[in-house]
């Protein structure tokens, strides 16, 4: 027998095992709560360990063991780890150790990688893979990612035949796991024994683990550690992504865990309806950090409180938007504003989701959110429970996009003409009114056909029509106002390309019955307005004391989240649906 491997690291500093100071009080430790979370009671207080040495590497083996019939890993281990062991069973359940000088690999038989994953580094096959990256070389195949910002929550690409590493665009994306086809120099140079053929070039997987895609024997992987550790002693390149993970421990749970309860505590004024300023407000993701698929498409959530047996369902919600509400609300109910009693309450909070009587995903409260967080004066992302800051190269190529985005793409002047001061115009609504008697536009803002809001105003003249989103300040929030553009822009992109004009139709009867302006125009007249040049517009105000021109100042304006957004809906929109310009709404 040959096997593929997957080779997962132990995190020794994780906090079950940090205690311990032998590999062999870890392999016991790992392996009795592998054990319990499996539903079998090891035979002895220390399970039994089945131990070989060679060329200084030991494996530890232990084997989940039923008995039906052989299983193939008895063709695969060598002797000395199969020595006295019941290689016959129903389905075959087995943790292979592997320790080095300086690691402790795993590689697991049989679906058991729950049991195993809280004691893994689940960053080790991407940061081992950024050792040997060759990102003009290396063919990428298809890759998940995890998005930091815009509409995209999860992505999973595939490529054509070809496609290099350096064509990625990385900018908001977290990798989770690549498909990669690495270059023929990097196949020789770092997996000399896995090459057989003149220009082979090895094909891994990288994201928790490393996985070698080519059937191997038991030599072989002995050598393929080998090669692994020599791998990890290399620096890393810091080509997969524009983020750096923060692995410091004691600085995220001392420092950056307690920022996001900060802005959690104060978020709840807000939420219960008692202090509406915007000072207080959070702007998040919220998903399960395991399963974006399945926590996305579950039909309900369970909301359960932690007791001192379990956990209590005190709430059960179809809709994924009122979780955090209604979390936030119980926790006020059972521990009213006092801060420390909600910090506990809420880490012992858990969400739960559903597809009938399934259980699909499920994890703790605190831990489904997602977000940008000011931290020291550098901005962290907290994505699916890691933390990672920007490279700085990054940060200055972000700034340079949005610059050149405002200057290259701006709006004719005089469209958006009229001031917005906050004294006296306090809502976007209010703001969006003002333009309701004036001729050549319509306030189409809260007019919602079939889920979509087409803009907040529209305004048209001979030959162009101009439908304005408008968000005041150019901070996170930009998140969704580009998202409300996409969608806005592929609703309209789909419903010109059908034979039906039924989408503008009722928009056109909903302006009607809200008693809104339309410029005397009949609804074919309406309708036909969309025969003109479509350009779509994001328009934002300066928040700050100043009323900077953003163009200007680029760099008194430090969401890093509202710079990319804009970038990348800038460039959604120009391949996939319509021209967007910008325009900034003076304040006085």
């Amino acid at each position: 027998m040959k096997i593929q491997p997957n080779f997962f690291i132990v995190d020794k500093k994780h906090w079950r095992l940090k205690d311990l100071t032998t590999t062999l009080g870890i392999v016991h430790h790992i392996v009795r709560y592998s054990a319990e979370k499996a539903g079998i009671e090891p035979s002895a207080d220390m399970p039994n360990i089945n131990t070989f040495t060679k060329d200084g590497i030991t494996y530890y083996l232990y084997l989940f063991n039923t008995d039906d019939k052989e299983s193939d890993w008895a063709k695969f281990l060598p002797a000395e780890l199969k020595d006295q062991t019941n290689f016959v069973q129903q389905k075959i359940s087995l943790i292979l150790f592997i320790e080095t000088e300086f690691h402790l690999f795993v590689i697991i038989g049989g679906n058991i990688f729950q049991l195993i994953s809280p004691f893994i580094d689940h960053s080790f096959g991407l940061s081992a893979y950024d050792r040997i990256i060759e990102v003009d070389d290396d063919e990428l195949t298809s890759i998940k990612s995890r998005g930091i910002t815009g509409q995209r929550i999860g992505m999973n690409e595939q490529f054509r035949e070809d496609y290099r590493f350096v064509n990625y665009i990385k900018f908001g994306k977290v990798p989770q796991e690549l498909h990669v086809k690495l270059s023929e120099k990097s196949s020789v140079v770092y997996f000399r024994i896995l090459v057989d053929k003149v220009a082979e070039r090895l094909q891994i997987t990288v994201g928790k683990g490393f996985k070698i895609r080519k059937q191997v024997d038991f030599d072989t992987l002995h050598l393929i550690v080998k090669d692994i550790c020599s791998v990890l002693e290399m620096d890393s390149t810091d080509h997969l992504s524009s983020y750096i993970e923060i692995k410091d421990k004691i600085y995220i749970e001392n420092t950056l865990k307690e920022a996001l309860f900060e802005k959690v505590y104060n978020h709840i004024p807000y939420i219960m309806g008692t202090d509406k300023s915007p000072l207080n407000r959070f702007e998040f993701d919220f998903c399960n950090p395991n399963d974006i698929e399945k926590f996305y498409e579950a039909e309900e959530y369970q909301l359960k409180e932690k007791t001192a047996e379990s956990h209590r369902l005190f709430a059960t919600v179809t809709d994924k938007s009122e979780i955090y509400k209604r979390v936030i609300e119980e926790a006020v109910s059972v521990c009213g504003y006092d801060r420390f009693k909600l910090k506990n309450y809420l880490r012992g909070v858990r969400v739960v989701s559903y597809n009938g009587a399934k259980r699909t995903a499920g994890s703790t409260f605190l831990y489904h959110i997602s977000a940008e967080l000011t931290v020291d004066g550098d901005s962290m992302f907290l994505i699916d429970t890691k933390w990672y800051r920007l490279k700085d190269v990054f940060i200055k190529d972000l700034k340079d996009t949005a610059e050149r985005i405002f200057k290259a793409f701006k709006t004719p002047p005089g469209i958006l003409h009229l001031p917005w001061n906050k004294a006296t115009i306090r809502t976007e609504g209010e703001y969006n009114m003002k333009y309701d008697p004036l001729p050549n536009y319509i306030v189409i803002d809260t007019i919602i056909v079939d889920g979509v809001e087409l803009c907040d105003v529209l305004f048209y003249d001979d030959i162009n029509i101009y439908l304005i989103h408008v968000k005041y300040g150019f901070t996170s929030k930009v998140r969704e106002l580009t998202n409300q553009i996409l969608i806005s822009a592929k609703r309209l992109y789909e419903a010109k390309g059908g034979e039906s004009n039924e989408f503008l139709q009722k928009i056109y009867s909903r302006l009607i019955a809200k008693e809104r302006s339309v410029n005397g125009l009949t609804e074919m007249e309406f309708v036909n307005l969309f025969s003109k040049n479509i350009h779509f517009v994001l328009a934002v105000t300066s928040h700050l004391v100043e009323d900077h021109l953003i163009e200007d100042h680029i760099d008194k304006f430090d969401s890093n989240i509202a710079r990319f957004s804009l970038i990348t809906c800038s460039n959604d929109m120009r391949t996939n649906y319509y021209d967007m310009l910008i325009t900034q709404i003076p304040r006085v």
